[in-house]
């Protein structure tokens, strides 16, 4: 199959993609809290973080490079080479999944008690999991974005479905592993049946391949597993560690929970920026540096005008919104209300590391995330004993404030790029209007619904108020028109036209 979808597709799939696990995951999680309480869904999410990590640790950047070189061969036809590449990664990550689970299995046996079932259930978890992403890689390559956002829907409807069912009649914490090991294997079983389509799999080890390619795809997994184990410590909930030790389950679960909402609310900026991210390579290649400055400076600012409503207004409604998870889970605001916060510079980060990328200084991500990563777990090691999930969300947030500070400050110091800061500051102004509405309304009224709608009416008639756009970020602004449903182009070019209106 040599036909490429179209970005706007794949753009739309990503989205609704998205969305829907930000619904199903909501649901599932407020449900499984209400009915389980603090201590058993902490419980829960510890052990989710564990499978995570083994399986990270059964793939070091080589699912990244099955996507990387697959979708190059695949986009040059030549199918062969592609799923060679597919079959030699494939028996390394099996090899490498299967010691680990051993390893886990053996491990269990000197385990405490109350812990051997779930280890159990984590090691048996570890293969299926570590297949199913090698299968995801692979048709991420062939760019079957349709295919996967299907997959993807229709496993979280039945993991939530499968999961709420479970927990209501009385099932708990090992319950809950087993229908996830079942929901990767349902998932590895669905794309194991489309890849034929895109590899051709029979006699794919015999296929040589070229030495070239070994080569680069060595590198490129030496590049890529460092970066993953920076992320590991930045932004895969590296505190639940120090929170197993140092705190309680409830406050596993106070942060963990917290942590999820924080990552899938910025979830709506980040389909923003990886419509942005081709057009810097491109300006790259073309050598424009004129249009590679403004797009640069205006692409903070759309990114600002996203990210700072969602952190600043979450953190503002956060004690109204805890409330959906019943009343032992009230402790959580705090946590949840500092994590969504601390992620809007994660948010606006992605632009000098996008920047970074395109020109080539990888380098740079890896030294300063290695440095942060050191700082996140010093800061762990201070905070949590004390201060329990709040202390992690501190670290958190202080680390991705490090970071992102210091990576969007060496990007404009070393391409001498212009930075909007008097525009940054007008959207956090209108922001914070928009977060005092929201507040203001769930304070009074007490309806987390209310505040919301509040919050958000309020939002375009500040950015007015304060000038925060001007009209050379329309032009940006018009380009995400086609990836929205046609319905709503009529609203958006309404508000657009709204907030500019002088």
């Amino acid at each position: 199959m040599n036909a490429t979808p179209s970005v706007t597709s794949n753009v739309l799939w990503n989205a609704l993609n998205t969305a829907g696990t930000l619904v199903f995951g909501l649901v599932t999680s407020i449900v499984l809290a209400r009915i389980l309480g603090p201590a058993e869904i902490g419980r829960y999410h510890y052990w989710v973080w564990v499978a995570r990590f083994l399986v990270l640790f059964s793939s070091p950047g080589l699912t990244q490079a099955m996507t990387r070189f697959g979708a190059e061969h695949l986009g040059k036809g030549d199918r062969q080479t592609a799923s060679a590449l597919f079959m030699r990664l494939f028996v390394i990550e099996l090899a490498i999944g299967t010691l680990v689970a051993a390893s886990t299995f053996i491990y269990a046996l000197t385990a405490p008690l109350q812990e051997v079932t779930a280890l159990v259930l984590v090691a048996l978890s570890v293969l299926p999991a570590v297949v199913e992403r090698h299968f995801h890689a692979a048709v991420t390559g062939s760019q079957d974005f349709r295919f996967l956002s299907q997959i993807g829907l229709t496993a979280n409807l039945l993991f939530s479905v499968t999961a709420i069912v479970a927990v209501s009649l009385g099932f708990g914490l090992h319950a809950l592993l087993l229908i996830l090991l079942a929901r990767r294997v349902v998932q590895l079983l669905l794309i194991g049946w489309k890849l034929p389509v895109y590899f051709s799999l029979r006699g794919a080890h015999r296929i040589p391949m070229p030495p070239d390619l070994l080569r680069r795809v060595l590198l490129y997994c030496r590049d890529v597993t460092l970066i993953l184990i920076i992320d590991s410590i930045l932004y895969d909930r590296s505190e639940l560690f120090f929170l197993r030790r140092f705190a309680t389950d409830s406050e596993i679960a106070y942060y963990s929970q917290s942590f999820e909402l924080a990552i899938k609310a910025m979830a709506i900026p980040a389909i923003v920026s990886g419509v942005l991210i081709p057009s810097f390579s491109s300006l790259v290649g073309q050598q424009d540096r004129k249009r590679f400055g403004d797009l640069h400076y205006s692409s903070y600012r759309i990114l600002a005008l996203i990210a700072m409503p969602i952190g600043l207004g979450g953190a503002a409604v956060a004690p109204a919104f805890v409330k959906l998870y019943g009343p032992d889970f009230f402790e959580m605001a705090p946590v949840l209300a500092i994590l969504l916060v601390g992620n809007i510079v994660g948010a606006l980060a992605a632009i000098s590391a996008t920047v970074l990328h395109s020109v080539e200084r990888q380098n740079i991500i890896v030294r300063l995330g290695f440095t942060v990563a050191v700082i996140n777990i010093g800061l762990d090691f201070l905070l949590i004993p004390s201060f329990g999930a709040v202390g992690a969300a501190i670290a958190n947030s202080g680390s991705q404030l490090i970071s992102g500070v210091v990576g969007i400050a060496y990007t404009v110091h070393y391409l001498d790029l212009p930075f909007p800061f008097r525009a940054l500051g007008r959207i956090g102004l209108a922001a914070l209007a928009s977060a005092a509405a929201a507040w203001l309304v769930s304070l009074w009224l007490g309806g987390l619904v209310l505040a919301i709608f509040a919050g958000i009416l309020a939002y375009p008639v500040a950015l007015r108020f304060f000038a925060a756009l001007d009209e050379s970020d329309q032009s940006l602004l018009n380009r995400l028109t086609p990836y929205l449903p046609r319905s709503v182009i009529p609203l958006y070019q309404g508000l657009i036209d709204f907030v500019l209106a002088k």
